[in-house]
């Protein structure tokens, strides 16, 4: 039988709807409206569906819970939708268009610096205040997209000021602030942020960071120099896998990751953190038992979440081993939707606004697609595959199905062989990452074991660029226009896929609800006795086979058992009626 539906997959399914509806106080009305629908259904389910609610079917008997839920996150969403478009209107840089140029602004990073395709480093500001050329200075409010010229190895270059993440910092323009960039939809032009690009020198501190910051880049500066140091030629990949710096990665090999369908292998997500805490539960297992190794695994998750930053694909993998660690510690294991569902939930309460981001979308649909579609086609693929390539096709192919839509729209691109290609991928990305991690700690203690790890590190490197290589080779599909309609085939295919089995289990049980004249679904018996008269009962073996010697039957321990009344019989008289006696 199939489980009931968690109250929290409505819940958050009714408040992603309201959180994507287009911007403005009209679409919050509709949901608002929709909401009192759905109460006032419930309400009518409880007073007046008796029938209805005293039905076998339990979800009948759960409607009440269900619409409940969905009206309740139909709210939720709302206030996040306010959220969102508060968050975008409150961009203001304190001058006036054209009465006065802006000379400086100031402001601290959100986040930590990303490296672009053309070689700058990109830093998301939050102002707080604006100067003029003539020496003004007025608050300012909102975000704002600095691209530095990026001329060393790693950060800002050389001797350039390296900003951390809450330090406040001046920032000098050399030239006009650009208007956001428009054309990625309703949400995107009203989220997107004003864009300046200026030289690494033209960023100066003007105060001290933050201790517990400075604490986690020296921390995320000491693994980055570990794993280069113990994986060799290895380490650039293996620091965008462990970390999510991608700085050094060659070039080519980023783009056969991209040409395969991959990309999603580079950038840190709920495999990394899953492959992480499969390590440390392995590791410490041993030691202080499956339940103590899995609470620090919890603990070890948090920690990289912190080092690595709240990157949204990794806060949603965190949150959802933290919560089903939880349910299982409280010996209440949910379903892995019932799990993403709760974690959408507190990702929406925490930081609405990043829901519209392309790659808290893209992670959140790809784990929908997995727990939604990945059972049933897991299923349709054990008959070719053994369990174990079934169930990582299967992974692949039902994270493609849902996100296959999206990539479309945005990309203009699709290779049908990514979930093969990822298959093979996810295994020797495994094998990377644990040599790389175990290499990293066993040459911090002998540093003379640095080239033996390095070797052994370049082993699952030299075959993952290998298969890399093959699969950007492979056709795929591409478009410049109709992205959006054939994104919609994409995914009405992947849907199609999903219900041909549940379409089939529902029409042969019609057929043979109606052969037999029992409603479908329902388990059902011959018309006919299951038992001749005269079979031999259970337990006459010397019936059905004769060669077996005779065996007088035993009499039974409970002859004569202790009566409740004298001259009555009561519980647990059998020999009174006769029912023991040979």
């Amino acid at each position: 039988m199939r489980p009931p539906v968690p109250l929290a997959v409505p819940f958050s399914a009714s408040a992603a709807f309201a959180v994507y509806l287009p911007p403005g106080a009209s679409s919050r009305l509709m949901a608002i409206i929709l909401s009192a629908a759905f109460a006032v259904a419930a309400v009518a389910v409880v007073f007046h569906g008796h029938s209805i609610r005293h039905r076998h079917s339990a979800a009948c008997r759960r409607a009440p819970s269900i619409l409940s839920a969905a009206a309740l996150g139909l709210c939720f969403g709302c206030m996040a939708h306010a959220r969102v478009e508060a968050f975008s209107w409150r961009s203001s840089l304190g001058f006036l268009p054209g009465r006065w140029r802006i000379a400086a602004i100031e402001g601290t990073p959100v986040s930590d610096p990303r490296l672009t395709a053309n070689g700058l480093v990109g830093y998301e500001i939050e102002l707080s205040a604006v100067r003029s050329s003539d020496g003004v200075r007025v608050t300012a409010a909102g975000r704002l997209a600095v691209y530095a010229r990026r001329t060393g190895k790693r950060g800002t270059g050389g001797n350039a000021f390296e900003p951390l993440r809450g330090q406040l910092v001046l920032v000098a323009l050399r030239g006009e602030l650009l208007p956001p960039r428009k054309g990625g939809g309703a949400w995107p032009d009203a989220l997107a942020p004003r864009t300046v690009f200026v030289d690494a020198d033209d960023i100066s501190p003007l105060g001290p960071p933050q201790a517990l910051e400075s604490a986690r880049v020296a921390a995320r500066r000491s693994v980055l120099g570990a794993l280069s140091g113990a994986a060799g030629r290895a380490g650039p990949l293996l620091e965008a896998l462990v970390v999510g710096v991608r700085d050094d990665l060659d070039a080519e090999l980023a783009e056969d990751f991209r040409k395969a369908g991959c990309s999603h292998i580079l950038a840190l997500s709920g495999q990394h953190v899953g492959i992480l805490a499969a390590f440390v539960s392995l590791l410490l297992a041993f030691a202080v038992g499956p339940y103590r190794a899995r609470a620090l695994a919890c603990v070890l998750a948090g920690l990289y979440l912190y080092v690595v930053g709240p990157l949204p694909s990794v806060a949603r993998a965190v949150t959802m081993f933290w919560i089903s660690s939880a349910a299982r510690a409280a010996d209440r294991p949910q379903q892995p939707l019932a799990v993403l569902s709760i974690a959408f939930a507190v990702a929406l309460a925490l930081q609405p606004q990043g829901a519209h981001a392309l790659s808290f979308k893209l992670s959140y649909l790809a784990v929908a697609g997995i727990a939604v579609y990945g059972p049933v086609y897991e299923f349709g693929l054990r008959r070719w595959l053994p369990p174990p390539l079934s169930g990582a096709v299967a992974t692949g192919l039902a994270a493609l199905a849902a996100t296959a839509g999206l990539s479309i729209a945005v990309f203009g691109r699709l290779n049908p062989f990514s979930p093969l290609s990822s298959a093979v991928a996810g295994i020797l990305v495994t094998a990377l990452m644990w040599s790389g991690i175990a290499g990293a700690a066993i040459a911090a203690a002998l540093p003379f074991a640095a080239p033996v790890t390095a070797f052994i590190t370049s082993l699952p490197y030299d075959a993952l660029a290998l298969v890399m290589a093959i699969a950007a080779r492979l056709p795929s599909m591409e478009t410049d226009s109709g992205r959006v309609g054939m994104g919609l085939v994409v995914a009405l295919g992947a849907a199609f896929v999903y219900a041909v089995p549940h379409v089939a289990f529902i029409a042969g049980s019609r057929r043979a609800g109606s052969r037999h004249g029992s409603p479908a679904g329902q388990l059902r018996f011959p018309h006919r006795a299951l038992r001749h008269a005269r079979w031999p009962w259970p337990g006459h073996a010397e019936k059905i086979r004769p060669e077996l010697p005779h065996q007088r039957q035993l009499a039974s321990p409970h002859r004569r058992p202790f009566r409740c009344r004298a001259g009555h019989e009561g519980v647990g008289d059998r020999a009174g009626r006769g029912i023991d006696d040979p």
